[in-house]
């Protein structure tokens, strides 16, 4: 069998070969055929990532609505030894066993003989993928966004989803939930997160066929606009009931059932998808406060980056307001 029907064997039944020629398989794949690696790409894994409160899990779970596409709860497969005894992987498989709802001893069982993590989320992710009855799997943790080249390295054929929230709304949830709230920490999160995917995207010449990138605030104010942006982009035909999004409760349920842990995040995701989330920072984080976490930015390099943010979350206002205000001039016009 040749290195590329192998490749494409090995993805489509998640079943492990000799991983040195799976991996000469994809590297021969990747190098050799972008044009095959495209086509896969429209029927590959999609990770979603970026900086912790930015809209991860709404994008998840708005997405995981479509017919197509099966998005659970994350799995923190990033914070797993990658090279762990497999029976190292005891603890993280009783979590997914909780989390998705699949009896251990079945994924204990699937699990066999994997040697890297990535071995273990791919098996896990495609048993999902068909139990549950769908084409594609999402698998969404905020720092995939900052390891990019790990993701398209065992899965060429993965499109990178990176939102990205106002980093002053972000801080603003982060005190709120009394997560990471020292300047630098915060600062050392970002950089780890989407300062790492744009470095990485402008490493590749400002854009990247495997990498998409959204606004948070563009999401929320108007969500069937970005869902079908966000669905094109993956190849996927658009289906409304990923933009009418009214809340899901279940994954604060599970979670809590699973860990004992109640989630802010989860818990918030119970609610319909609205923009009263925005500008939040100017009632929760005091100015001199965001002065600190400014100075650790400017220390760091990237105050040119946030600058650029901020501003884009100002037109986003903008463009809003206008919106808003011709919308009122025409039903004044036509009441």
């Amino acid at each position: 069998m040749g290195y590329h029907r192998l490749a494409a064997k090995w993805w489509h039944d998640g079943q492990e070969v000799d991983q040195r020629v799976a991996g000469l398989a994809r590297q021969t794949l990747h190098e050799q055929d972008p044009a095959l690696i495209t086509k896969m790409r429209s029927r590959g894994p999609i990770f979603i990532g970026g900086m912790f409160k930015s809209g991860t899990s709404l994008l998840r779970a708005m997405l995981g609505r479509h017919s197509r596409l099966f998005a659970g709860l994350e799995t923190q497969w990033l914070n797993e030894r990658r090279d762990a005894d497999p029976k190292g992987r005891g603890r993280w498989l009783e979590r997914m066993s909780a989390f998705f709802e699949v009896p251990l001893s079945d994924l204990e069982k699937l699990c066999e003989g994997a040697v890297t993590i990535e071995v273990h989320l791919d098996r896990m992710m495609n048993c999902l993928v068909s139990r549950h009855k769908k084409a594609r799997w999402i698998e969404k943790t905020p720092g995939n966004v900052g390891a990019i080249d790990r993701i398209l390295a065992h899965w060429p054929e993965a499109s990178i989803l990176h939102i990205i929230r106002d980093p002053r709304d972000v801080y603003a949830s982060m005190i709120e939930s009394r997560k990471w709230t020292a300047p630098e920490d915060f600062v050392a999160r970002w950089i780890g997160t989407v300062a790492a995917a744009r470095n990485w995207r402008e490493a590749h010449g400002g854009a990247h066929p495997a990498y998409y990138e959204l606004r948070y605030e563009k999401l929320v104010l108007d969500p069937e606009a970005e869902t079908r942006s966000v669905l094109a982009f993956l190849d996927e035909p658009f289906e409304s009931a990923v933009a009418k999004f009214h809340g899901q409760g279940e994954d604060f349920e599970r979670v809590r059932r699973a860990t004992g842990k109640e989630s802010p995040t989860l818990h918030r995701l119970a609610k319909p998808i609205s923009a009263e989330r925005m500008g939040v920072w100017r009632s929760v984080v005091p100015a001199e406060t965001w002065e600190l976490v400014y100075a650790e930015f400017v220390r760091s390099g990237h105050a040119v980056l946030i600058d650029s943010l901020i501003a884009e979350t100002e037109s986003i206002w903008r463009n809003t307001a206008e919106q808003a205000n011709k919308f009122g001039a025409i039903q004044a016009e036509n009441p």
